[in-house]
């Protein structure tokens, strides 16, 4: 059996739907991720409103050097929690945009092997 017209403009028509699917997860990507940073954004305002708060409240030097002991291993800790989190949400984004186009390059390689197998 030999691809048709018919054959080749579905596939084609395929891989056009893929590029629009690969479009829309990079768009809905770039949503989650913006939204991320900026809820961070507001997150790390509150909390140096608050470390402000808590060394403005020292009352001794001791104090003070506790507290802001204190307040840069809890930036540390957050800093590695967050950066983990960026990391797996930019590889789960990753994944989702190029599903499509990926998934449309093993059909094209199937199809391709079968064409060459039956031309030999």
């Amino acid at each position: 059996m030999t691809a048709t017209y018919n054959d080749f403009a579905a596939f084609n028509q395929d891989n056009i739907d893929a590029i629009v699917k690969t479009n829309t997860a990079a768009a809905k990507g770039f949503e989650t991720i913006s939204k991320y940073f900026v809820d961070l954004a507001g997150k790390s305002f509150e909390d140096a409103v608050d470390a402000s708060k808590k060394l403005a409240a020292a009352k001794t030097v001791v104090e003070l050097f506790q507290i802001q002991t204190k307040l840069a291993q809890e930036s540390i800790e957050t800093i590695l929690e967050e950066g983990k989190k960026v990391s797996e949400l930019t590889t789960t984004i990753a994944k989702d945009v190029t599903a499509p186009i990926t998934d449309r390059f093993k059909v094209g390689v199937t199809v391709a092997a079968k064409t060459a197998k039956k031309a030999a």
